[in-house]
């Protein structure tokens, strides 16, 4: 059989062989309201460029910018202040960049071609460098995780299927994973996010799945499996917790946002009256005082709602 190059005709198939399989999906889905706020795209004359993950606090807005080998830094009311970085392997300078974590005034970025963490603080000035080590040989971070304390870093490597965390000095104290199937495996982990109980959320990409892990490795909770029905993945990539433990996960196949309990059970699709927000190419995302960031890749843009409550 001939396969499809058109990726819309490819979806469309795809969504009408499993609406027969499985009859089920035209029942309504379960949805809730989000009411679009901004939408940030970058500076005048300078727009975003394959953006890939955003982090937020109560200072500002933080994007990583990968096609543009930079960072870029808003104010909470999403007005442009001002740029980190440029193409290079210098302090300061990125090589395709993809993930980034803001703690307590400190930037963590995720200098994926140079392979190493840069540390900024949310002024955009350069701290340090942390290369990333494993079994003696630098890789590529894909996202990175800080401790509550700031005393540990948490890794995601595509290339060896694991979660890495280093001192803050940059040692590394262990792993855990490796590329499989099986509970606790990953085949290409993505973003990471901390949660409640001294955990960390790693979406489990091709295995399309969030795993939730305690700090020295042990599995807590699978959230998600493969499919196209409601409270199911087909291509995660992004992970965000709320204060109640709500679970938000981007598919960048679907195009949409799901919501899962701290239990890991389905929720709801974010969307109105059954019918599910449709984004474009979503891959990370954030969730912070009550409002929802949602990076669209392909659009080069940033979209934030406010969440329902």
């Amino acid at each position: 059989m001939r396969r499809s190059s058109n990726p819309s005709r490819a979806r469309l198939l795809l969504f009408l062989t499993l609406l027969i399989s499985f009859p089920a999906i035209a029942d309504p889905i379960p949805t809730r309201p989000l009411r679009p706020l901004m939408t940030l795209t970058g500076p005048a004359g300078d727009p975003m460029s394959m953006p890939s993950d955003v982090a937020v606090d109560a200072d500002g807005i933080y994007v990583v910018d990968g096609a543009r080998h930079r960072v870029l830094v808003f104010d909470p009311r999403g007005r442009f202040r001002f740029a980190i970085g440029g193409q290079g392997n210098g302090a300061e300078e990125f090589d395709h960049p993809v993930g980034i974590t803001v703690r307590d005034g400190r930037l963590y970025i995720a200098d994926t071609g140079n392979r190493r963490i840069q540390v900024f603080d949310t002024g955009g000035r350069y701290l340090r460098g942390i290369v990333t080590r494993d079994q003696g040989q630098a890789v590529p971070p894909v996202d990175v995780e800080v401790s509550a304390k700031g005393r540990e870093l948490y890794v995601t490597s595509n290339r060896r299927h694991r979660v890495l965390a280093y001192s803050a000095d940059g040692t590394l104290l262990g792993s855990w994973g490796g590329n499989g199937s099986n509970q606790g495996q990953f085949r290409y982990p993505a973003s990471i996010t901390r949660v409640g109980q001294g955990r960390l959320a790693v979406v489990d990409v091709l295995n399309t799945r969030v795993q939730v892990f305690y700090t020295d490795g042990k599995l807590s909770l699978v959230v998600g499996e493969w499919g196209v029905l409601p409270g199911q993945l087909f291509r995660p990539k992004g992970v965000a917790v709320d204060h109640d433990g709500r679970y938000y996960i981007s598919d960048s196949y679907m195009n949409l946002v799901q919501v899962f309990n701290d239990a890991g059970e389905f929720l709801y699709v974010l969307g109105r009256d059954g019918e599910p927000r449709r984004f474009d190419t979503p891959t990370g995302i954030a969730v912070y005082n009550g409002r929802l960031y949602v990076v669209e890749m392909l659009k080069g843009r940033v979209s934030v709602f406010g969440l329902p409550k």
